[in-house]
């Protein structure tokens, strides 16, 4: 699953500030629920829905005291791996297509929503046959629109960065490295952020041909004419209440400009050193794009999981979405790990199919995501990232 399609699941509303711990991997969750909550412009009488896992369920108590203490109404769910895994194995298929009303009412109920990843490995959809994830992901489909459609304010804390065992083994560093740099990121202010962001935005509303190019082959153009980007700095803001929807999502640690892309537009081709999906590894993936679809799927080993998943998606899953470029300068992990590093600064991640979550129109069943370390990118001939390095 990619997170930026996966509200309820993997998704909230949080905005963290200098109040937070910058180097401690182990900090003081009190002040980090009162930051997210201050940031999540909740006013009195709003509702707000937590989700994390037990592992976190003293960060969620202290969320929802720090929520009671603005006036707002929280109520918090617990999700685990095994509950997610189970309701596949154990859950008969016929109910997948169901109608997710229960979802649609918490989508239409509460003003914002906090949550905490849970995620602990890599593969927790492996094995499960692909027509059954389509199938729910279609349903959901409706959830989604009601969603950015009450302008929910929405944060999640983790952003796949979240410092587990698994994530560490995966990066190639130790995991006491990996949580200190996660809550260090986390605390970077949301106006630095804001502040690289906005200039990507300058840059982007001249509009025209963007071309992103890397040393390993990639070279795709596409037109960026006309659109809004979003950016997540961490901190929501009253300038993205005004524009809703996508605006109002943010990640931490935080630090992307999220851009999709004029449908039919892009052209070329994009080289994936190392990608995951379902917890395997795709080595020399090559995407080959005309018109904006998706013409050609190949790879040097490892393809055949994600032509699976595809090949069961419904329609939309063939356009080119998102181009995302991270933002952070405190983030500092290893790239082409086949692990997405979604917010260091430089990173470029592209996006597949879905793109509504990052203001884009495609509500399809499918995403696929994988990034660029050290890629370039021109908008109208300008350029606005070299080798990496935003300029």
């Amino acid at each position: 699953m990619i997170r930026k399609s996966v509200l309820l699941l993997l998704g909230g509303i949080l905005v963290a500030s200098t109040g937070i711990a910058q180097q401690s991997s182990k900090p003081d969750l009190r002040a980090i629920a009162h930051q997210l909550i201050a940031g999540a412009m909740l006013q009195e009488g709003q509702s707000v829905f937590i989700t994390g896992s037990l592992r976190d369920a003293g960060l969620m108590e202290d969320l929802a005291i720090e929520a009671r203490k603005v006036g707002a109404q929280p109520l918090l769910a617990i999700w685990s791996e095994r509950l997610v895994r189970r309701s596949y194995d154990e859950v008969p298929a016929k109910y997948d297509d169901q109608e997710p009303k229960l979802d649609l009412a918490v989508a239409k109920l509460f003003d914002a929503q906090i949550a905490i990843d849970f995620g602990e490995s890599e593969g927790l959809l492996a094995g499960v046959p692909e027509g059954r994830i389509a199938a729910r992901a279609k349903a959901f489909a409706p959830v989604n629109e009601a969603f950015l459609k009450r302008d929910v304010h929405f944060v999640n804390l983790g952003n796949g960065l979240y410092p587990t065992a698994t994530l560490a083994k995966r990066l190639g560093i130790p995991q006491a490295r990996l949580a200190a740099g996660f809550w260090k990121a986390v605390a970077v202010p949301p106006e630095r952020i804001q502040a690289v962001g906005e200039r990507l935005r300058a840059t982007f509303a001249s509009g025209g041909t963007a071309q992103l190019t890397h040393p390993n082959g990639t070279s795709l153009t596409f037109d960026v004419s006309g659109r809004t980007p979003t950016i997540s700095s961490g901190a929501l803001t009253q300038t993205q209440a005004a524009q809703g929807g996508a605006a109002l999502l943010t990640w931490l640690p935080a630090g992307e400009f999220q851009l999709a892309a004029v449908p039919g537009s892009a052209e070329g081709k994009i080289v994936i050193d190392r990608a995951l999906w379902r917890g395997k590894m795709i080595r020399g993936l090559t995407l080959v794009f005309s018109k904006g679809k998706l013409t050609s799927m190949t790879a040097t080993s490892g393809v055949e999981p994600l032509k699976a998943t595809y090949d069961a998606a419904g329609p939309g899953k063939e356009r080119f979405g998102v181009i995302d470029i991270g933002l952070n300068p405190a983030v500092d992990f290893p790239l082409a790990t086949g692990a997405i590093v979604w917010p260091q600064a430089g990173a470029v991640t592209v996006v597949i199919g879905n793109d509504v979550f990052s203001g884009g129109d495609n509500n399809s069943d499918f995403q696929f995501a994988a990034q660029l370390g050290g890629a370039s990118i021109t908008v109208a001939g300008k350029p606005t990232l070299t080798k990496g390095r935003l300029e």
